[in-house]
Order: C-alpha cells, then structure tokens, then sequence
C-alpha cells in the first residue's frame, strides 16, 4: 500500500471520528451536486478542524513575522514551480500563445530570476495564464460530476480529483518523492511551506467564512462558481430556467 493511500485512509478514519462536529442537515443529498454531502460535510469538519489546530495558526505566525519581500519570493517561487503544467494545459486547450508564455516564463524566471524568486518575466509583460488538467476536461466537454470534499486537500469535484495525477506529475518536486531519501525529505518540506504560503493568502477570507449561515454551503458554492468561471475563461454560458422566456424569438 502506498503511502499516499494510507494518509487518505488515516485522514478519513480521523474525519469518521469527527462525524459529531459535522451538523448534517435532513436535507443533506438532495443537491443534485452534493449526493454525498454526508460525507462531504464529515471530511470538512475534519479539515476545518485540522486547519483550526494547525495550519491556521502556523499561516498567521507566518504573515506576522515572515517580511514581505520574503514572502513575495516564496509566493513567486511556487507559481514558477506551476509554469511546466501551465504550460501543458494551455497547448492541450489550444492555447498555444498562453502555452509559448508559460515556458518563456519557467525559462527566465527559473535563470534570471533566480529559480523563481522574482518574477521577472511579469515586468516583461508576460503575464501568469495558469491551467490545470480538470479545466482541460472541463475545456473538452467532461462535466465536473459531484462536488467532493478530499482530506487534506479541500474542495474538488469528480472532474478536477482526476486531473490531480496529472497536475503532479507536472509539478518537479514530486519526483523528489521517488528520489532518494534525502531528497524526500526537500519534498516534504517543500509541500509543507507551500501549505502555508497558500494559506496565508486566503486568511483574509476567514471572516467571511465565520459570517456565513453555512460555511459549508459557502465553500462549496464558491469553489463550483469558481471553477466554472475558470473553464469558461471568465464567460461562462448563461443558463436559463426552462419557463423563463416563454417565447423563444425574443
């Protein structure tokens, strides 16, 4: 058994275990969307509480006492780590321009600036276009299918959980997994400040999360609208209720 697997086995026992901490409504499936709210809401109360009692604290520590510049560095160095995947979902949605400027900037951010510490290739006027592997299936008509919460990792869909393979196998510091031990060691380590650095980002998203009715609810809207405003490069088609326009010439 990998190890992968046994983290998400561990993680779903542990969420199992936090089932009285989830507030499963009697309506809980019924969302066309959601069919496995039930167990959607016990893997989130997991992670809410996993974020509470670690991550949370840590990315404020990290915000307070971490200067600016430094976490600009750290920032640009992750999304230069993205640029390969980038660069690859791009020419696969045809995006062939976006594709050219994705590699251009993974070459002059990773030599001129410095393994991507600064971005360079910005004040260039080559701007980030960043794609993962579930826009693509989206981009190529595959429906997103039920949302689902994963442990650890968040908010997905059937969709977007099948393109996880692929967006790391485009991502370099997963091979440092299959490396030798020390070199797992800078993987861990890497994917632990990238969590944080990723956090830290969304902390200003907190009160808004404490002020929902639902947070659930406003996770998971939020994460759906999102992604297919990203498959839709902004313009996502509009979507009539069947009796809205009685007339179909007008």
């Amino acid at each position: 058994m990998s190890s992968m697997l046994k983290t998400s086995l561990v993680a779903i026992a542990l969420g199992s275990v936090l089932t009285s901490c989830a507030v499963v409504p009697p309506t809980s499936g019924d969302n066309p969307n959601d069919p496995w709210e039930t167990f959607n809401r016990q893997t989130h109360a997991f992670n809410m509480t996993l974020d509470e009692r670690i991550l949370h604290p840590i990315a404020q520590r990290y915000v307070e006492y971490v200067p600016n510049p430094v976490q600009d560095g750290v920032s640009n160095f992750f999304s230069n780590l993205g640029e390969p995947g980038n660069m690859l979902n791009n020419l696969l949605q045809g995006k062939v321009k976006e594709g050219a400027v994705s590699f251009a900037r993974f070459l002059i951010n990773s030599t001129v600036g410095i393994a991507g510490l600064f971005d360079v290739a910005s004040h260039m006027n080559l701007e980030e276009a960043p794609e993962d592997f579930g826009e693509t299936l989206g981009v190529w008509g595959v429906k997103p299918g039920p949302y689902i919460v994963l442990p650890f990792l968040g908010p997905s869909t059937v969709r977007d959980t099948a393109g996880i393979p692929v967006d790391w196998a485009t991502y370099p510091p997963t091979y440092y997994f299959w490396g030798e031990n020390d070199k797992r060691y800078y993987a861990y380590g890497l994917g632990a400040l990238n969590a944080v650095d990723t956090r830290a980002k969304l902390l200003a998203t907190d009160a808004m999360l404490q002020t929902a009715l639902d947070p659930y609810v406003a996770v998971r809207e939020a994460y759906l609208q999102n992604r297919e405003n990203l498959v839709w490069d902004g313009n996502p088609p509009l979507v009539l209720m069947p009796d809205e326009f009685e007339d179909e010439e007008y």
